[in-house]
């Protein structure tokens, strides 16, 4: 216990440090937001790395794969493939053109009208549904970690934790999450790998996981009658997941930070390769795991307890930090895309206006402490059920993402159209959340929804966009050079001080 008490020290202290050495480099709004537009190639595949590589999804997904095998392959690691994949072949490029602050920006750049308000504050309350309830389960899933390796209750832990993590993010925002990231990536890739060999050696191979689990949960074979994980849930995991990360404002932040859009194309395939290999080495240690503790009351306890009872006490008080970085680098990560959201999208929209750089850092910093406090309260809730509130919660932002394809991909697309494909999709989905509709009935048939409505109405009433507004926005968000895309407060520029 005594070694890893001071090893959580010592990187806490490391973090302290980091955050310190970031306030230094904060020169005003634009970097508290989104460092300057200078991320590079390596801090940007460590940052959507460490974003992606989240307590909720390892220890939920490491549950999945304790109970079902396979399983927790496909559910944890081969759907990045096609996620990030497509992520990167459609809109990276495209959103680092548009030089775009928030995803919620890309509304009010694409569409015209008296229509293009009202839109763009849709699109601002939907992606903040994730961003904002998001930090909760990765708040849990660090719990879960605490409770099992340091016997520490989840109260304390999230109480802790979340104190820490604010008071750290308050410092420089954005800047504070990148160097956080970069030091949790590095982690992860040492550590993570490790886990895998500690279960595989430990429990004595691949032969030995036909000891614990049946034949069809060792197979490829898609699975259909499994409760919530069935195969059906995973295909429709992976559309949602295609869907939510176009719109997902923590991952549109970074992507906007890029230096350039080939390190943002560039540094989505990376990201999609090693986070593929990663989630697939912690799924099999958790399978391993099985084998070695076949009958845990709580399978999202499987990853911890591996590393608490077969790793030697310097080696669990350095997963541990890693497993812990993993949670708090998203955590920060998701708060700022949410300040960022509440900052830019609501407060400095509709209710101050035109204020200098400085005033904007603060006013984020306190959208910080009332975040913090909302993740506190919700986190306590969600143990035990992480890995489904993370799915059901990420159904609304995922809804966005068609009126975004067909903004960048199809000119005739209209404002009135966008709206009502959200909102269509939006109502649908909230009526199949109340009434407990199957999870692969929800999204789904959401996105279609949206998808039939926008079509529908944009052939049904053509709309009077201005075309040379929307030329112009193509002409930027496919590559074009010295194209400028008129915005709607032309003759009323923010101070550069605060952009």
């Amino acid at each position: 216990m005594a070694e890893k008490i001071s090893i959580l020290v010592a990187f806490a202290v490391i973090l302290a440090v980091v955050a310190v050495r970031s306030a230094k480099r904060l020169k005003g709004y634009d970097d508290f937001n989104l460092n300057g537009r200078r991320t590079g190639l390596p801090t940007l595949v460590a940052t959507l790395g460490a974003a992606e590589f989240n307590t909720a999804t390892l220890i939920g997904g490491a549950s999945v794969a304790y109970l079902y095998g396979t399983v927790g392959l496909y559910y944890t690691s081969f759907i990045f493939v096609i996620v990030f994949g497509i992520y990167a072949l459609t809109v990276a490029k495209p959103f680092r053109r548009l030089e775009l602050t928030t995803v919620a920006e890309f509304f009010e750049r694409r569409f015209t009208g008296r229509l293009r308000e009202p839109l763009r504050a849709v699109a601002s309350v939907v992606t903040l549904t994730f961003a904002w309830i998001a930090p909760p389960t990765y708040l849990a899933g660090l719990s879960v970690v605490v409770s099992v390796l340091l016997g520490i209750d989840p109260l304390p832990t999230v109480i802790g934790i979340t104190i820490f993590c604010l008071i750290l993010a308050l410092v420089a925002g954005f800047v504070t999450a990148l160097a956080f990231d970069v030091v949790a990536f590095t982690m992860i890739v040492i550590f993570i790998p490790a886990i895998f060999v500690l279960g595989y050696v430990n429990a004595g191979g691949f032969e030995s996981l036909s000891t614990v689990f049946d034949p069809r949960y060792l197979s490829f074979e898609p699975i259909w009658d499994i409760e919530d994980y069935g195969f059906a849930a995973i295909l429709t995991w992976c559309f949602q997941n295609v869907l939510l990360f176009m719109a997902m404002p923590s991952w549109g932040q970074r992507v906007f930070s890029a230096r350039n859009e080939s390190v943002a194309k560039t540094g989505m395939l990376i990201t999609a390769v090693m986070i593929t290999i990663l989630y697939g080495l912690a799924a099999l240690a958790t399978m391993f795991s099985r084998v070695l503790m076949p009958d845990l009351a709580s399978p999202e306890e499987a990853l911890p307890r591996l590393i608490l009872d077969y790793a030697p006490p310097l080696m669990q008080g350095l997963m541990l930090v890693t497993l812990l970085l993993v949670g708090v680098s998203t955590l920060v990560a998701v708060w700022n895309s949410a300040v960022s959201v509440v900052v830019n999208d609501l407060l400095r929209r509709y209710a101050f206006k035109d204020r200098d750089g400085g005033f904007y850092v603060w006013l984020s910093r306190g959208v910080f402490v009332v975040l913090g406090i909302s993740t506190l309260a919700l986190a306590l809730t969600i143990v035990g059920n992480i890995l489904l509130v993370l799915t059901y919660v990420s159904v609304f932002t995922a809804l966005l993402a068609f009126p975004i394809l067909a903004g960048l991909f199809w000119r005739r697309f209209t404002t009135l159209a966008a709206l009502l494909s959200i909102v269509c999709g939006v109502l649908y989905v909230t009526i199949a959340l109340i009434m407990d509709f199957p999870y692969h009935l929800i999204s789904p048939v959401g996105v279609a929804i949206s998808v039939v409505v926008g079509v529908v109405t944009t052939y049904a009433k053509p709309g009077h966009d201005d075309q040379d507004a929307v030329d112009a926005f193509y002409t930027q968000a496919h590559g074009k050079k010295h194209a400028r895309v008129p915005g709607p407060d032309d003759a009323d520029e923010l101070p550069a001080g605060s952009r």
